[in-house]
């Protein structure tokens, strides 16, 4: 298992994800972002502009998506 952490970029300021989340590949961690990505579309306007990004334990970024 590795551990995958999901950061949340709005404009410039970063809300950092400190606990993370442990998923056995990438692949589940970049469905919980996409995940993630949906949920704060819902949120109209507001946080449409917002970037997940995937880091694992190692501090490499693995994915990124928009909220949209």
């Amino acid at each position: 298992m590795t551990q995958y952490f999901f950061h949340i970029l709005d404009g410039s300021k970063l809300f950092a994800d400190e606990l993370g989340k442990s998923f056995s590949n990438s692949e589940e961690a970049i469905n919980q972002a996409k995940c993630l990505a949906a949920e704060l579309s819902k949120a109209g306007d507001f946080c449409r502009s917002n970037l997940v990004l995937v880091v694992d334990e190692r501090g490499q970024r693995i994915f990124e998506c928009r909220a949209s």
